[in-house]
């Protein structure tokens, strides 16, 4: 799986996607739609979905970017005359504060050195390359992984027959049933974050700005898409926010107002949006969570990430298979006795 990463994110991603939009597709061709054309209607949905969020957030995004683009050279000038003298006395060095003093230092460093800077140079040109390719698996990616979604969510039902059939048949039930399990925690977890997330994003794009945070459309998608990982979006967020307003030098009364907008907005999550949507018993725990996508991402890269989340699902149900058959296991409850020892009294 490792030397296949690359090659397995997009399969494992399109069968994600398929796995989401099967009960949509189900529901189509209950209503006499025939297979393919719902899965061809699932793909338009997606589409659909994904270019209107685009058309609402993007250009709310650009202007923002704009606007941020134009008050650069204040922060800029801000950053010479608060932060770099701050950092001077703190670390004790020099940093340079313009392009030319930082060209003289860079050139009065590297001269004569030009031997050590070949590696460097051709580590650099590498890295460029691999980039460059990146870039052109990602463009094939965009094709490949619609393409493969189509072809999961219409075989859907024939893939998941085949691996029963591979069962053994007097397994087959108990099997089936952990199956069964698996699917209501995973299928709860992946649906309703995203639907969380979602919310949680409209939120915080329409808390912000009024704020008067700046860029604050940006910040609260990124806010709400990051709170996949729990925890994350919200300190992302809030550090992109606090970090804005400073360099605006706003009043710490825009702090106070941010502060109680990520406090309620959690507030809110936590006592009615994940409650109701997740359910208690469905949601992962959020260090699991965190643990799994550290931990996968380390080992699998972006495959990582994209297993985390299921192998999280799907260790929680077979470790709670497993605590119940310990606690009916005579190792747990003790061998029971066949006679009562001599001297025993009846209390």
């Amino acid at each position: 799986m490792y030397a296949l990463r690359g090659v397995l994110a997009p399969v494992l991603l399109a069968f994600l996607l398929a796995y989401a939009f099967n009960p949509l597709a189900e529901f189509l061709t209950r209503h006499r739609i025939p297979r393919s054309l719902a899965c061809v209607l699932c793909l338009l949905i997606l589409l659909m979905v994904t270019t209107g969020l685009f058309a609402l957030i993007i250009p709310a995004i650009h202007q923002e970017i704009q606007s941020v683009s134009g008050k650069l050279p204040g922060y800029v000038e801000k950053i010479q005359s608060s932060a770099i003298p701050w950092l001077e006395e703190t670390l004790g060095v020099d940093i340079p504060t313009s392009l030319d003093e930082a060209l003289t230092s860079a050139r009065d460093e590297f001269s004569g050195s030009a031997a050590h800077i070949t590696g460097p140079v051709a580590e650099f040109l590498k890295n460029v390359f691999s980039g460059v390719m990146s870039l052109l698996t990602s463009l094939i990616y965009v094709v490949l992984i619609p393409l493969f979604t189509f072809f999961f969510l219409s075989d859907y039902s024939k893939i998941i027959n085949w691996f029963k059939d591979l069962i053994p048949t007097q397994r087959r039930e108990s099997v089936l049933g952990i199956f069964k399990d698996i699917d209501k925690v995973l299928s709860g977890f992946l649906r309703g974050q995203l639907t969380v997330c979602s919310i949680l994003a409209v939120l915080y794009a329409i808390a912000l700005p009024i704020a008067g945070v700046p860029a604050g459309v940006t910040i609260g998608v990124v806010t709400g898409l990051f709170n996949m990982v729990p925890y994350l979006g919200t300190a992302t967020g809030l550090l992109l926010s606090c970090l804005f307003l400073l360099l605006e030098g706003a009043g710490w009364t825009v702090f106070l107002a941010i502060g109680c907008i990520f406090v309620g907005i959690n507030i809110i999550d936590g006592l009615i949006l994940t409650p109701r949507i997740l359910g208690k018993k469905l949601g992962l725990a959020p260090v699991a969570v965190i643990l799994a996508i550290m931990v996968f991402s380390d080992l699998f890269g972006f495959l990582g990430v994209l297993m985390a989340v299921p192998v999280t699902a799907i260790g929680k149900v077979l470790g709670k298979r497993a605590l119940e058959k310990y606690r009916q296991s005579r190792v747990y409850r003790g061998a029971e006795k066949d006679e009562a020892s001599p001297g025993d009294e009846e209390t």
